[in-house]
C-alpha cells in the first residue's frame, strides 16, 4: 500500500510540472526608435538557459517554468530582467544606457574634451574604420578615409612612404613637410613602422590652429594623435583575437614605357655606324660594351661574319629583360599578421596586455618580421590618486631579398632591354658590368679571382640585416585636489636601437672586385699581393635614439548652473639625441670573427689603371635636440549652447637664433563655438542638430637640420695630413626662426532628416609666414655656395573640408554611404629675392615665383616641331627659338615659360559605401583627385646614347617632314645634344593632368550568427577579405599613366582574416 502511495504522489508531481514548464516567445525592440535589436542575450536566471534573439529582434527559449526570472540584455542597453507569470507572447522594449549616450570625446595629446565643447577642426577614425584596410603601417590605411587628409604623389615626393598632407602643405621644405606623430600623449620619435594597427583605438587628426597650437612649433603641419587600446576599471576580462593572411601580385613590370629590344638595338647599330664610343676600345679603363656592340666590334674586326652577327643580334630582339625578372627575381609576397588583446579591470586597477606578430616576405624574398609587445595599468591607490604606467616595446628584424628590376647596372649603363640572365638551357651567365669580356677573361694569368658578375648568383652572397629594439616607457600620476582641480605628472621614455649590416661574402662580386682591384702580382715569382685582404666585406650602421619627456599639468574642470570651465595649464622639457655609427671591416671571417686591419691612408696602384684609396666609409654622427615649453588652454561653455576656447604655448629650444625673441615666440589659438539648435528659437525640425565654430590661431613649424650659428660637419680624416676634414653645414644666420602659420577655420556641424544624414562642413585660410628658402648670396664672399637657407618668403592657403554620411536604408537591408569632399588651393604670396631666380629655376624647382601654388608646374613653352628636320622649338625674349643651351640657361625670361597648375591635387576625397544584409557587410571605397598636373616620361636622346635606357615614344618619334603633323617627339639626331632633350623634357607637350578616379578597396566580412551557435564560448566570431589597390576606373590622360607613380603602381593584393572575442 505504501509503494502505491508513492507512486501516486510522484505521478502528480510530475504532472504538475511538467503542466508549469513552457516555450516562451517575444520580441526585442529598441525603445527610442522602435527597431529590432539583434543578438540580445536571453537568459533564465539561475538556470544556465539562454538564447539570442535573431535579426527581427525575436526569440523563442523553452524549458521555462512559472516564477523564473528572465534576464535581457546588450551592449548599448539598460538591462531588463522579469519575472514570468504567464506565457503569451511579449513585446520588450529596452532602454539605452546612459553610459552610452555620453558625449563622443576628443584627445588632444594634452588633455580630452567632450567633442560638443571642442571649437577646433577635428578628425576621428575609430578602430572599425581602420579594419577595413589591413596591413602592417597603419598610416597606409589613413590615406584614403580621413577628411583634409591626402599625401604627396611618388611623382614629386623625396621622402619614404609617401608622407600624410594634412589640409594642404604649410612649407616648401620637403624634409619637414610630415605631420607630428602623436602616441598616447607623447611625440613619437621612432619608426613609425613600429606601430601595431590592431594596438590602436582610435586616431585623431588636429587639423586647426584651435586643435593643434597647443603643440607650438611642431604642428604647422597638423598633428596626429594615435591613442592606444586600454582597459577599464570593473571591466569583464575581454579577450580579442585577429589573424589575417595577405598575399600581394607581383609589380606590373610592364607598366614601365620603355623602348623595344629591337628598337634599342637599331639604335644601338647607328651609333656604332657613326663611330659613338669606339675609342673606348683604346681605353685603358677597359670599359664595358653592350653585348651588340660587342657583336659589332667582332664583326668589325673580322671575328665574325656579318651573317653570324646578324643572326645573333636578331635573336635579341624579341627578348625583353622584364620577362626574367619577372620569372627568376619576383613572387608573390606574403604577410602575416596575428594579434592578441586581453583587457579587464577591477574596482581599483584596469590592465592591458597585448602582443602582435607580422611575418612579411616581399615580393623580392626579403623578409620583415615584428612583435609587439605592451603593457598598460591603471591603479586607484586612493581615491583621489591614480598612477598609470605603460611600456610598449618592438623588436624587428628585416634581411635582404634578390636585385629588383633597375637594380642591375653596368659601370656606365642600365641594363639593356635585351639583357639575359641564362642561356639557352636555362645556365646562369655572367654580365660584363664593369670591364670587357676580352679582357677580364684573361686579365691576370687566372691568378686573380673571377671578375665575372653573374646576376643570378651574386645576390646569394650579400646579406643584409637590420635588426630594431625600440621600448617606450611611461608613468603618470594624477592627484584630484579637489573635485574641480587635479594635478598630473607624466613622464616618457624612449629608446630605439637600429643595427643594420651587410655581409659581403668572398665570393660576392663588390668583394672579388674591390679585391682584384688593388691585387698586385709579382712578375718575376707571379705571387699575388693582397691590398685588400681576402675574405668577407662587411658593413655595419649603428643608430640610436633616445628621447624623453617630462611634463606637469594642473587640470581644471568645474560646471555650476549653466556654466561650466575646462582648462589645463603645464610645461613640459623634452630631449631628443640622435646618434649614428659606420664601420666597415676587411678580411672578415664570419664564422671565427676574425678581421684584417687595412691602410686607408696610402693611394695603392689599381691593378687595371691609376691609383686610388682603399674605400673607408666610417662615419659618426650626433645631435641633441631641446625643447622647453609652457602651456595652457582653456574653454567656458554657457548653457551647452556657446563656448569660448582660448589656448597658448612658448617654445624655446637649442634650434633657433640667438636673439630671445625668437626663441620664445607666442603660439595661440582663439575659439568660439554656437549650438544653434539648442535655442528655444530653433524650430526647424528638418535639421535637428547645427552647431557651428569658428576659430584663429598661430602654430609653428621647425627644420631640425637648421640652426642659427655656423655649424660644421667632420667628414673624415685628411689622408695627407692626418687632421680632420671639415665641412659648413650651417652659415651663421643668428635671425634664424620657425615657420609661422597663421589659420583661420569657420565650420558647421549639422544632421538632417531625423538624423539619416550627418556631417560637418568647414572652411578655412591659412597665411605662412617666415618660410625656409635659398637666398642668394654673394658668391664673392669665399664661403663656396651661392644660396643659403634663410626664412624668405610668404604663401596663403584656402580650403574646404566636407563629410557626409548617409543613411540610404535603415532595415534588414541597410546602405550607408559616407561621402569626403576636399579642395585645397595655396599660393607664394611674397618671395623675398624672386627676381633673382632665373626661368629656368623655376621650371626646375617649381616653387618661388609670386602669385603661384607653392608646387607649381611651370614648363617652357611649345612652339611644335622644326619641320624641316623634326627639332623641338621653344621661345627665347620671345622669339621662336632653337638655342636650347640658352633656353635652359640664362637666355629665357619668365615670358618664355608657361604656368600650367599645382602639382599636388587641389580637389581630393573618397567615397565609401557600406552594404549590410543579415551577417554579411560589404564595404567599397573609391578615391579622387582632381585639378592637378604633371610630365609624362618620354624620350631623351641623351639618356638613351649613353644609358641604353630609353622611352617607347621612340617609335613614335618626328622621321620625315610632315610627321610634325601627327607628333610632337623629337627627331634622333647625332651626335645626341643633353640640352635639346632638357628642354623638351620639360616642355608644355608633355603636361598631363592628374585627373582620375580609382577604386581603392573593397571589403567583405561575414559575422557567425551568435543565436545559431550559442554553445560556442565566443562573443563574437567574424570572417572577412579585403582586395586593395584594385586600380584606377578612370583617367583623364590618354597614355594609361597612374598621375600618383613614377615608377610600378602598387599590385592587387588580397587578404583573408579571422577576428575572434570572447
Amino acid at each position: 500500500m505504501r509503494k502505491i502511495i508513492l507512486l501516486l504522489l510522484s505521478i502528480g508531481i510530475v504532472s504538475t510540472y511538467a503542466q508549469d514548464v513552457n516555450l516562451l516567445k517575444g520580441q526585442v525592440l529598441s525603445a527610442e526608435q522602435q527597431m529590432p535589436i539583434k543578438g540580445a542575450y536571453i537568459e533564465i536566471k539561475h538556470r544556465g538557459i539562454k538564447t539570442l534573439t535573431d535579426e527581427n529582434g525575436r526569440f523563442s527559449i523553452s524549458g521555462i517554468i512559472r516564477l523564473d526570472t528572465l534576464i535581457i540584455s546588450h551592449i548599448g542597453y539598460q538591462s531588463w530582467q522579469q519575472v514570468v507569470t504567464r506565457f503569451s507572447p511579449m513585446l520588450v522594449k529596452m532602454e539605452r544606457e546612459e553610459t552610452q549616450l555620453e558625449e563622443v570625446t576628443v584627445r588632444t595629446g594634452y588633455q580630452t574634451l567632450p567633442k560638443e565643447r571642442a571649437t577646433g577642426s577635428f578628425t576621428q577614425i575609430g578602430n572599425e574604420k581602420l579594419n577595413e584596410q589591413v596591413g602592417t603601417n597603419v598610416f597606409e590605411r589613413l590615406k584614403h578615409i580621413s577628411n583634409g587628409v591626402t599625401y604627396f604623389p611618388n611623382r614629386i615626393s623625396t621622402l619614404a612612404g609617401d608622407p600624410l598632407i594634412i589640409r594642404g602643405i604649410s612649407t616648401l621644405t620637403m624634409s619637414i613637410q610630415k605631420p607630428l606623430i602623436v602616441l598616447d600623449n607623447f611625440e613619437y620619435q621612432g619608426d613609425l613602422n613600429n606601430i601595431n594597427p590592431n594596438d590602436i583605438e582610435n586616431i585623431t587628426f588636429l587639423k586647426d590652429a584651435a586643435a593643434g597650437s597647443i603643440w607650438g612649433a611642431k604642428a604647422a603641419n597638423g598633428v596626429i594623435i594615435i591613442t592606444s587600446k586600454k582597459g577599464k576599471f570593473s571591466q569583464k576580462t575581454k579577450i580579442e583575437l585577429n589573424t589575417n593572411i595577405t598575399i600581394t601580385d607581383k609589380p606590373d613590370l610592364f607598366y614601365y614605357k620603355n623602348i623595344s629590344s629591337s628598337d634599342l638595338i637599331d639604335v644601338e647599330k647607328y651609333l656604332f655606324s657613326q663611330g659613338y664610343r669606339l675609342s673606348d676600345t683604346l681605353s685603358p679603363l677597359h670599359l664595358p660594351f653592350s653585348p651588340v656592340y660587342e657583336l659589332l666590334i667582332k664583326q668589325q674586326n673580322g671575328q665574325l661574319s656579318a651573317a653570324e652577327a646578324t643572326a645573333q643580334i636578331n635573336a635579341l630582339r624579341n627578348h625583353d629583360v622584364r620577362n626574367d625578372f619577372l620569372k627568376h627575381f619576383y613572387q608573390k609576397s606574403v604577410n602575416q599578421q596575428y594579434a592578441l588583446n586581453v583587457r579587464g579591470g577591477s574596482e581599483n586597477i584596469s590592465w592591458l596586455l597585448s602582443a602582435g606578430f607580422d611575418k612579411n616576405l616581399s615580393n623580392l624574398d626579403a623578409q620583415y618580421n615584428r612583435a609587439n609587445f605592451r603593457i598598460d595599468n591603471s591603479y586607484r591607490v586612493t581615491k583621489n590618486f591614480e598612477v598609470t604606467t605603460a611600456v610598449y616595446y618592438t623588436e624587428s628584424r628585416s634581411s635582404s631579398g634578390r636585385p629588383g628590376y633597375g637594380d642591375i647596372r653596368t659601370v656606365n649603363t642600365l641594363l639593356p632591354a635585351y639583357s639575359r640572365f641564362t642561356d639557352n638551357n636555362g645556365n646562369p651567365i655572367p654580365l660584363y658590368n664593369s670591364y670587357r669580356q676580352g679582357y677580364i677573361d684573361t686579365l691576370g694569368g687566372g691568378k686573380l679571382l673571377d671578375w665575372r658578375y653573374f646576376p643570378l648568383e651574386d645576390y646569394k652572397h650579400t646579406h643584409g640585416k637590420t635588426k630594431l629594439n625600440d621600448i617606450n616607457t611611461s608613468i603618470g600620476l594624477n592627484y584630484r585636489l579637489f573635485n574641480w582641480l587635479s594635478a598630473d605628472v607624466k613622464y616618457r621614455y624612449e629608446k630605439q636601437l637600429v643595427e643594420s649590416t651587410t655581409l659581403y661574402g668572398e665570393a660576392s662580386y663588390l668583394t672579388r672586385d674591390l679585391i682584384n682591384s688593388f691585387s698586385q702580382i709579382d712578375p718575376a715569382s707571379g705571387q699575388v699581393k693582397y691590398i685588400v685582404p681576402q675574405g668577407s666585406i662587411y658593413d655595419q650602421n649603428y643608430s640610436s635614439i633616445y628621447a624623453q619627456n617630462l611634463r606637469g599639468q594642473l587640470n581644471f574642470n568645474h560646471q555650476w548652473k549653466v556654466h561650466g570651465i575646462t582648462a589645463i595649464a603645464g610645461a613640459e622639457i623634452s630631449e631628443s639625441i640622435r646618434e649614428s655609427n659606420t664601420y666597415r671591416t676587411y678580411g672578415y671571417n664570419p664564422d671565427i670573427l676574425t678581421y684584417v686591419n687595412v691602410d686607408y691612408a696610402t693611394s695603392y696602384p689599381q691593378y687595371i689603371f691609376g691609383s686610388s684609396f682603399i674605400h673607408n666609409p666610417t662615419a659618426f654622427g650626433k645631435t641633441n635636440t631641446r625643447f622647453v615649453s609652457v602651456y595652457s588652454n582653456a574653454a567656458y561653455n554657457l548653457m551647452n549652447k556657446y563656448t569660448l576656447s582660448a589656448s597658448m604655448r612658448r617654445d624655446a629650444s637649442n634650434l633657433f637664433g640667438v636673439n630671445v625673441k625668437d626663441k620664445w615666440k607666442p603660439l595661440w589659438s582663439v575659439g568660439f563655438s554656437w549650438d544653434i539648435a539648442k535655442e528655444k528659437f530653433y524650430n526647424l525640425t528638418a535639421i535637428p542638430d547645427l552647431k557651428f565654430r569658428i576659430t584663429y590661431g598661430k602654430q609653428g613649424n621647425i627644420d631640425p637640420s637648421k640652426v642659427g650659428k655656423t655649424t660644421f660637419s667632420y667628414v673624415g680624416t685628411n689622408i695627407y695630413t692626418s687632421t680632420p676634414l671639415s665641412q659648413i653645414r650651417n652659415f651663421e644666420n643668428p635671425e634664424l626662426t620657425w615657420e609661422q602659420v597663421d589659420m583661420l577655420n569657420a565650420g558647421m556641424d549639422f544632421s538632417l532628416l531625423n538624423k539619416k544624414v550627418y556631417g560637418s562642413i568647414e572652411f578655412y585660410h591659412k597665411k605662412i609666414t617666415d618660410l625656409y628658402g635659398p637666398s642668394f648670396i654673394d658668391v664673392t664672399t669665399g664661403l663656396g655656395v651661392s644660396t643659403i637657407i634663410k626664412n624668405v618668403g610668404k604663401m596663403r592657403g584656402n580650403g574646404l573640408d566636407i563629410s557626409l554620411t548617409t543613411v540610404n536604408i535603415n532595415r534588414r537591408f541597410k546602405w550607408i554611404t559616407d561621402f569626403i569632399f576636399n579642395s585645397y588651393k595655396d599660393k607664394v604670396i611674397k618671395y623675398y629675392n624672386d627676381t633673382d631666380f632665373k626661368a629656368s629655376q623655376l621650371v626646375e624647382m617649381g616653387i618661388g615665383l609670386e602669385g603661384r601654388p607653392a608646387f607649381s608646374l611651370n614648363v617652357y613653352k611649345w612652339a611644335g616641331l622644326d619641320p624641316a628636320n623634326g627639332d623641338p622649338q621653344g621661345y627665347e625674349g620671345g622669339q621662336l627659338s632653337k638655342n636650347w643651351n640658352s633656353i635652359i640657361g640664362d637666355g629665357s625670361t619668365k615670358d618664355d615659360i608657361k604656368y600650367i597648375g599645382s602639382r599636388l591635387p587641389t580637389i581630393f576625397g573618397s567615397v565609401g559605401n557600406t552594404f549590410t544584409w543579415k551577417n554579411v557587410s560589404l564595404t567599397a571605397r573609391i578615391t579622387y583627385k582632381f585639378k592637378y598636373y604633371f610630365l609624362r616620361e618620354s624620350i631623351n636622346y641623351y639618356a638613351l646614347a649613353s644609358t641604353l635606357s630609353g622611352h617607347s615614344d621612340y617609335a613614335f618619334r618626328w622621321q620625315k617632314p610632315g610627321d610634325e603633323l601627327t607628333t610632337n617627339i623629337p627627331s634622333f639626331i647625332y651626335p645626341v645634344n643633353s640640352a635639346r632633350d632638357a628642354f623638351y623634357s620639360r616642355s608644355e607637350t608633355l603636361v598631363e593632368s592628374g585627373d582620375h578616379i580609382r577604386l581603392q578597396y573593397i571589403n567583405l566580412s561575414y559575422e557567425l550568427p551568435k543565436n545559431k551557435f550559442i554553445k560556442l564560448p565566443f562573443n563574437n566570431l567574424s570572417f572577412y577579405c579585403v582586395v586593395n589597390n584594385l586600380g584606377i576606373i578612370w583617367r583623364k590622360n590618354k597614355y594609361g599613366i597612374d598621375p600618383d607613380y613614377i615608377s610600378v603602381p602598387p599590385p592587387k593584393s588580397y587578404s583573408l582574416g579571422i577576428r575572434l572575442s570572447f
